[in-house]
Order: C-alpha cells, then sequence, then structure tokens
C-alpha cells in the first residue's frame, strides 16, 4: 500500500513539472513575439486596454503647417488628427490657443485668436502642438502690420507663396467710352458715365498658376507656367478659390466690380487718359496678339501702369464680380451691376486679341460656368 502512494505522488509531482515548464515556454514566446503578424499590432502586455497605441503606430499631425491673418483681432481654426494625448502652447502674448478634443480619441481642433496688430511691422510666432509619446508638430502664426494712410501695398502669404495687392485711393471718374477710346469704342461701353469708388485693394498681377497650386492643391491651365497666369478656370471656380484662400488667411479678397476693375486699369487718381493699361503703345504694356506668339507670359514681365498693376491689358482676360448688363447714364457710386443675369462680366482683353479688344474700356462676358484657355482672374480686396 505504501509503495502505490509514492507511485502516485510522484506521478502527481511530474504533472506539475510539466505545467511550469509549459508556462515557461509560453512566456518565452511572447517575448520574442514580432511585433505585427500578417498586417495585425500585437499588444505585448503595456499597460491600459488592447487597443492603446504602440510606439511605433502613435499619431500627431496638424491640417496645416501655415496661418495668416490681417492686422485685425480675429481667429482661425485647425484639426489634429492623433490617437495620443497631447497640448497646444504658444508664448505669444497677442495670440490665444483654445483645444478641443473628440471624446474617447486624441483627435481635436485648435481655435487660434489674434489681438489687433497696432505696429506696421508684420509679426510671426510659433504654435507647438506637443506630446510626450508622439514628439511635436509645428504651426506658423503671421499677422499683417497695420496699413499706415496713404500706404501703397501690402504683402500676402498663403503655403510659402507671397503675393502683393496695390492701394486704390477711392475717387470719382468718368466710366465707359471716354474720348481718348475714340472710334474702337463698342456699343456697350457707351453711354461714358460718372462713377464715384470708395477705397480698396487690387492684385499687382494677375494670379498666377502656383498662387492657384498653393490654395486649391491643383492646377488647370492650359499654358503651364509657375509665374504665368493660370487660365482656363470658370468663374464658379474663382468662387471656390477664394472662400479656400479667405479660410486660410484670414482675410475677405474677392473679384473686383466691374468699375472697380476700370478705375485701377485707368490708373486710379493717377489717370492720364491713356487708351490701354499703362500707355497709348500697346507692345509696351501688353501681350497680345501681335506679339505673344499665342502664349501667355510670366506675369510682370510688361510695364506697369500708373498704379503699378501689370498686365491689366493683354495676357488673360479677367472675370469680374457683376453680371452683364448695359450701361446706364446717371451718376452711380460704389456700383456692383445688375442683380441677376445670365453671364458674368469680363476685362482687359487677352495674348489672343488684337489691339482694339485690349483697351480699358472694352467688355466682355461669359456664363459663370464656363471657360476658356487665356481666362483667369485677379483678386480684390
Amino acid at each position: 500500500m505504501q509503495e502505490w502512494v509514492n507511485i502516485s505522488e510522484m506521478k502527481e509531482k511530474h504533472v506539475i513539472y510539466l505545467l511550469l515548464a509549459v508556462i515557461l515556454l509560453l512566456g518565452s514566446c511572447m517575448k520574442d513575439m514580432p511585433d505585427s503578424l500578417n498586417g495585425y499590432t500585437v499588444n505585448k502586455g503595456v499597460k491600459g486596454s488592447g487597443t492603446e497605441p504602440t510606439p511605433e503606430n502613435k499619431v500627431l499631425k496638424a491640417s496645416v503647417e501655415n496661418l495668416s491673418f490681417s492686422n485685425y483681432p480675429g481667429n482661425q481654426s485647425f484639426d489634429i488628427t492623433s490617437n495620443v494625448s497631447w497640448r497646444a502652447v504658444c508664448d505669444a502674448d497677442w495670440v490665444t490657443v483654445t483645444e478641443s478634443t473628440t471624446r474617447g480619441t486624441g483627435n481635436g481642433t485648435v481655435t487660434v485668436s489674434v489681438k489687433h496688430n497696432n505696429e506696421t511691422k508684420t509679426r510671426t510666432t510659433t504654435i507647438i502642438i506637443s506630446s510626450n509619446d508622439a514628439g511635436s508638430v509645428k504651426v506658423n502664426i503671421t499677422q499683417s502690420g497695420t496699413t499706415p494712410v496713404g500706404q501703397s501695398e501690402m504683402t500676402f502669404t498663403v503655403n510659402g507663396i507671397p503675393f502683393k495687392m496695390i492701394h486704390v485711393e477711392g475717387g470719382t471718374f468718368m466710366m465707359g467710352a471716354t474720348s481718348e477710346q475714340g472710334s474702337d469704342a463698342a456699343d456697350d461701353e457707351k453711354p461714358a458715365h460718372q462713377v464715384t469708388l470708395s477705397s480698396y485693394y487690387m492684385g499687382e498681377t494677375e494670379v498666377t498658376q502656383e498662387m492657384w497650386q498653393a490654395v486649391m492643391g491643383s492646377n488647370p491651365p492650359y499654358f503651364s507656367g509657375s509665374q504665368k497666369p493660370l487660365d482656363q478656370v470658370s468663374w464658379d471656380e474663382c468662387q471656390t478659390f477664394i472662400t479656400k484662400l479667405n479660410s486660410l488667411t484670414g482675410q475677405r479678397f474677392r473679384l473686383p466690380t466691374e468699375a472697380e476693375w476700370e478705375f485701377a486699369a485707368r490708373g486710379g487718381n493717377q489717370n492720364r487718359g491713356y487708351k490701354f493699361a499703362g500707355g497709348n503703345t500697346i507692345d509696351n504694356v501688353a501681350w497680345y496678339r501681335d506679339n505673344s506668339n499665342s502664349q501667355t507670359h510670366n506675369v510682370g514681365t510688361k510695364r506697369a501702369n500708373e498704379l503699378g498693376l501689370y498686365d491689366m491689358s493683354g495676357n488673360v482676360e479677367e472675370w469680374c464680380q457683376d453680371w452683364y448688363g448695359s450701361y446706364s447714364s446717371s451718376s452711380q457710386t460704389n456700383p456692383t451691376g445688375p442683380s441677376s443675369g445670365y453671364s458674368r462680366v469680363i476685362r482687359g482683353g487677352s495674348r489672343f486679341l488684337f489691339a482694339r479688344g485690349c483697351r480699358v474700356s472694352i467688355r466682355s462676358y461669359y456664363p459663370p460656368d464656363s471657360w476658356f484657355k487665356g481666362l483667369g482672374l485677379r483678386l480684390a480686396l
């Protein structure tokens, strides 16, 4: 009987030893297990739940790299994509940063508010979005300085691409078929009529292809070249571009009204009565049918007009905000055209047109959802 009991005890010990060996073997396998198997991440016992990110797949990204503000108080927001906790910090006393995150994830939004910039100098700072586990990302903040009375231009930057806006002091002028246009004036340029405008800003050049690319992420023109004007774009597409540009810069850019366009083309209050924008000799101021080789050309390569605006005559035609309609003989203040219509106004002539089609008073029009080669835009503010 005693011998049977000893044999039973020995069997029990062997079972225990075998179980211990299995446990040790499994522990060794877990230690040597790769981080991923067939594309699935393996959580190897890190603290927290089984869905906690491993160091290899922690994410922290900002939806923008740069934000631009005017000198006025304002705010803009950008998104954070993350699966870890984070915080946003800025040490500039003119910037306030507010965070909001989605419950249960690291995704969220950062709202940036800026104070009024009373100085003329542009100021910059950086917001740091940081996490102990996923490093940090930066968003650069730029705020324009206050424009002194009489300042002739402002420079803006969108996604690293700078562009200038030229100040056009408000004034009164005769719009349409004025005397220097002579027999070239078309019927829809008549009657010449008095227009009074408030001050505004006008793009120094037509919107370039690199600027469109910086805002839209795509480039539709027929005549390719980063410094060439954007072309073959519809009025509707221009509105989409401007909406995105305003979101990125915090400004209120727009297309010029037809009256603003003509006043600027004529040189504003410095108007010298030229037939074309900047002179009476078209070859000096415009790319048109006789000198363009049927191509658009880099902006700003012909002589500017009295205000420092380039290519108001020729290169590409430019969309205006207004619906197309007939002129009235009555005096007007800040006119915006008809309240409705079929086509939007086009101004300026292009590389394809003869000299007559590039005059400061020439008018054209096109449906807002349509485009053609040599049709672009210039911004107003």
